[in-house]
């Protein structure tokens, strides 16, 4: 009998704080998703993989299940589920390794997840596998060239990924083509003007029952997306790569927190959103409560179950109406995702997962599932059952998001050290003063000004940490003077 994981949280509810050392190595050993009974498997000498993963999105156990049943069919090779909630899966499978008992194909998601099992010799390297089975061409031209793939450390393959590295790269406007023509709007804003008057005539003729626009939630993520469009995108982050220099004064940010601060003074925007989560504006824009506003990927699937009859688009992000000043940067080709044991005992077997979960068969059914767009590009690009919105995805990915250098992904060692340093920061990062700007109606500039000044005095003492402890770096590795942010970026050999 195939049973589900039983989650980590209600374990360890039912058997209290004392028994969760033993609770962890009893999750560790149960929830069998493949042949139905292990003890006869382990005697007929079948290899049994463990494989930590979480249940998200919605309906992803069910998925997997099927998934991992066709490759055991396929391969003759079982695989048990660990299932964990997705907040605590990294220590979850952190706590594996540390009792000596850990998956052999695990989620690892994001460059942080990744740099912390890696750290610790948890990883292993995929280079020679990877090349024998040609993964490389089942993805983009040169995604896996190592300085920017996103998945590997020191030079080596450690990651695989699921999503396509611009699913989680760039964003887009959603509009409500009906509640644009009501104020007489046959397209969608296409600039930062015409975000800003068609907004104010909307929300006018909507009297309270209706808006303009709607913010992406309590942290803006607005201000970066229209930012991005008007200048270099790594100036969202406080600092232009073409010099660097720090940034945040820069009138590409500067004037996008202005804008946002007026029409909220102004009440244009749809109220409430400064206590909003990351689902609650597409959840308002599926209750037709707002016209536009800028979204990501995975919100399309979710306005459509809401609201199956509501007549939306997606375009690009407006840019000013002087012209296209930036795009959306792409640091990496992919965020890693999934990676494989170095302490597994059946690495041949771990391998051929690893394989599958990249196959054409699992990123096509991955994609038909979820309509995720997956990081085998062809499975979307190909596909004949686009939706209107979904066309509108791959046309405003296209046309707004670019290659862009990261010194956390392409940079050395030395840069890689000091951009962690900073992310381990937040107030180093313009979103409190953005927020007290927009919310206290107060100019942002001299805010601005402030943090140029705290970011680069934090710069200039971090790197004086590093070289003293004998790191090699300078400001000099912030800079890259080939990089014109109207253009693809690849780094010179």
């Amino acid at each position: 009998m195939n049973r589900r994981v039983i989650s980590r949280r209600s374990l360890l509810r039912g058997l209290g704080a004392g028994a969760a050392l033993g609770a962890a190595s009893s999750i560790s050993s149960c929830s069998l998703i493949g042949s139905p009974n292990p003890t006869t498997d382990v005697a007929k000498g079948k290899v049994r993989l463990k494989v930590a993963i979480v249940p998200d999105p919605s309906g992803a156990s069910e998925f997997y299940r099927q998934q991992f049943n066709a490759f055991t069919t396929k391969t003759g090779i079982a695989v048990d589920v660990l299932e964990n909630p997705t907040d605590q899966q990294l220590n979850a499978v952190e706590l594996m390794f540390q009792q000596n008992n850990p998956p052999d194909v695990f989620r690892c998601q994001g460059p942080e997840a990744l740099d912390r099992f890696w750290s610790r010799g948890w990883t292993a390297a995929l280079d020679e596998q990877a090349t024998s089975s040609g993964i490389a061409s089942r993805f983009p031209d040169n995604a896996l060239a190592p300085r920017t793939s996103g998945l590997h450390r020191d030079g080596k393959l450690m990651s695989l990924p699921l999503v396509s590295g611009q699913w989680s790269s760039g964003g887009f406007l959603v509009y409500n083509k009906a509640l644009l023509a009501a104020s007489g709007y046959s397209q969608p804003p296409a600039t930062r003007e015409e975000y800003e008057s068609y907004a104010r005539k909307i929300t006018a003729k909507g009297a309270g029952k209706y808006y303009g626009a709607a913010l992406s939630g309590a942290r803006p993520a607005d201000i970066n997306a229209l930012q991005a469009q008007a200048g270099p995108g790594s100036i969202g982050s406080g600092i232009d790569l073409r010099t660097g220099k720090v940034a945040f004064s820069d009138p590409s940010l500067v004037e996008q927190v202005e804008l946002i601060r007026r029409m909220q003074a102004a009440r244009i925007y749809q109220p409430g959103w400064e206590s909003w989560d990351g689902s609650r504006v597409f959840t308002e824009f599926a209750k037709e409560k707002s016209a536009f506003y800028i979204g990501g990927g995975w919100n399309v699937n979710e306005i459509k179950k809401l609201n199956p009859s509501l007549d939306f688009g997606v375009t690009t992000v407006p840019v000013p109406g002087s012209g296209r000043g930036g795009y959306y940067g792409q640091g990496s080709a992919f965020a890693p995702l999934w990676s494989m044991s170095a302490k597994t005992k059946h690495p041949d077997e771990a391998w051929k997962l690893m394989d599958f979960l990249v196959s054409q068969e699992f990123q096509q059914a991955y994609f038909d599932t979820f309509r995720t767009f997956t990081a085998v590009e062809s499975v979307w690009r190909d596909a004949k059952d686009l939706t209107e919105p979904e066309k509108g995805i791959i046309t405003a990915f296209d046309e707004s998001i670019r290659r862009a250098p990261s010194p956390a992904t392409d940079g050395t060692p030395g840069v890689q050290k000091l951009m962690a340093a900073r992310s381990g920061k937040p107030e180093l990062s313009h979103g409190d003063n953005s927020l007290l700007s927009i919310t206290r109606n107060q100019p942002f500039a001299p805010l601005a000004k402030d943090l140029d000044s705290k970011l680069d005095a934090f710069l200039e003492e971090e790197i004086g940490k590093l070289t003293a402890a004998g790191t090699k770096v300078s400001r000099e590795d912030l800079t890259y003077p080939d990089w014109d942010p109207l253009q693809n970026w690849t780094p010179s050999a």
